[in-house]
């Protein structure tokens, strides 16, 4: 028989867990959650751990549904929202938060439904005395005086914020080649707090994150695919620092994915790639890597450098193909970015009717494609199109086969360049690429 103790210290973690996604979701007042907000983090929590939790489920993990007794969800399920507030797994975020309090009730109370209140004994009444009636004017100041006290109480317990903290986040080697294990360290964090209020987290943004341990300063992340990341150090999801990390190539390198494996990621090594004679890879090299083409992957074209050209003010032509129709290729899409220093251009192109997956981001302007109206991003290039980016002083222009689709500013400047990605779902092709400064002429080492 399981031990009560030990189940209620489990809802503690469980309660605990839950805080800490409705931050990390961007809501922590769970009780005004709709419908949506369950939709959405559902498809988030997909989208991070691969594992579907159904909107229903997660309303009564949150308690919108409401059980005669504490819904305890399956392990997966718990493994999942562990995973996604940057813990490897349900254990690992039991242990790591060893100050959780274990409730213990009287056992020789009749045990309560979980959502039934406890009242206390009614107390005994005093005998009445007479008292002398007071005035309007002393009740509106009693009253008045009441008011403002829990006004004030109420203010200090939710709104009041938490103590600052002077936290840095620092790489010792941000610079490295593909692969590259960069050491970050910690400073500015107590030694000690209470993980049921303070949750620090470093997000190392290639879509990996871990929680920081009471203690620890030093951190250690891998990376495998190159490109210009920015670490970030966050307080209870606010971001309190940044750090880059760049890993350069040699020219133009082809990385493979599968869908669902995020665990590895599949190399694919040929001498000359994106060359006048090698303008793409074939299924059976991308089979000799270790991918699975039967199923759904990705190929990553890369080439990151020093290009001194301003990542505010350039120009960028592709003429490419998309992925023909395939085993695992549904939407034959593909994804253009431009590194920058501090931040990143992207945009997505897929079939008509696959929009719903698409992304754009211009610096600090993102516009996901299942939160907004993307379809100018459907576009079939499986038989040949060309994509065009123009940013002139922070001013965006996007063209797909030679017409304007889309435009915007924005206010973070990216410096400069630091390199080209282009990934295609299954087999593409890039015929050409041409990136250069509007403003100096100068033009990308990778161009051909």
């Amino acid at each position: 028989m399981e031990n009560g103790q030990a189940r209620a210290s489990s809802l503690d973690h469980l309660d605990h867990c839950c805080r800490l996604v409705s931050e990390m979701y961007g809501k922590s007042d769970i009780g005004s959650w709709t419908n949506s907000d369950y939709v959405r983090l559902g498809y988030i929590l997909y989208k991070k751990t691969n594992v579907q939790i159904s909107p229903n489920t997660l309303k009564r993990i949150f308690g919108k549904i409401k059980t005669d007794v504490r819904y305890y969800p399956q392990k997966a399920t718990r493994d999942a929202l562990a995973g996604y507030v940057g813990y490897g797994d349900w254990e690992k975020f039991v242990s790591a938060a060893p100050r959780h309090a274990v409730v213990t009730k009287d056992p020789v109370r009749t045990a309560q439904p979980y959502f039934e209140a406890i009242l206390p004994d009614e107390p005994k009444l005093a005998p009445v005395r007479k008292r002398r009636k007071m005035g309007p004017a002393y009740v509106g100041l009693m009253l008045a005086a009441v008011i403002a006290a829990v006004a004030f109480a109420g203010y200090e317990l939710f709104f009041s914020p938490s103590a600052p903290v002077n936290a840095a986040l620092f790489c010792q080697n941000p610079v490295g080649e593909n692969p590259h294990s960069a050491a970050f360290v910690v400073r500015g964090i107590p030694e000690s707090y209470d993980v049921n209020k303070e949750h620090y987290t470093i997000d190392f943004g290639d879509g990996r994150r871990i929680s920081l341990i009471e203690g620890d300063s030093l951190y250690s992340h891998y990376y495998e695919v190159p490109g210009r990341y920015s670490a970030i150090l966050k307080r209870n999801g606010v971001t309190l620092d940044t750090a880059s990390v760049y890993l350069k190539t040699n020219g133009w390198t082809a990385t493979a994915k599968m869908m669902y494996d995020t665990t590895r990621v599949y190399p694919i090594d040929i001498q000359n790639l994106l060359t006048r004679d090698k303008k793409s890879v074939s299924a059976l090299e991308v089979s000799r890597a270790g991918i699975d083409t039967n199923r759904t992957f990705f190929v990553d074209f890369i080439n990151t450098q020093l290009t001194h050209i301003d990542a505010d003010n350039f120009e960028l032509f592709i003429k490419l193909n998309t992925s023909a129709p395939r085993a695992g290729v549904r939407c034959s899409q593909v994804r253009v970015t431009v590194f920058g220093e501090s931040s990143k251009h992207v945009f997505d192109v897929m079939k008509p009717g696959c929009t719903h997956w698409t992304n754009l981001q211009f610096s600090e302007v993102t516009k996901p494609g299942e939160l907004n109206q993307l379809n100018f991003l459907g576009v079939d290039l499986h038989t040949g199109g060309t994509v065009t980016l123009k940013v002139v002083d922070k001013h965006v222009r996007l063209f797909i086969n030679a017409k304007e689709v889309f435009e915007t500013n924005y206010k973070k400047p990216l410096k400069q360049v630091y390199g080209l990605g282009i990934s295609f779902s299954g087999i593409g092709a890039i015929d050409s690429v041409m990136l250069k400064d509007v403003k100096t002429g100068k033009s990308f080492a990778g161009n051909f």
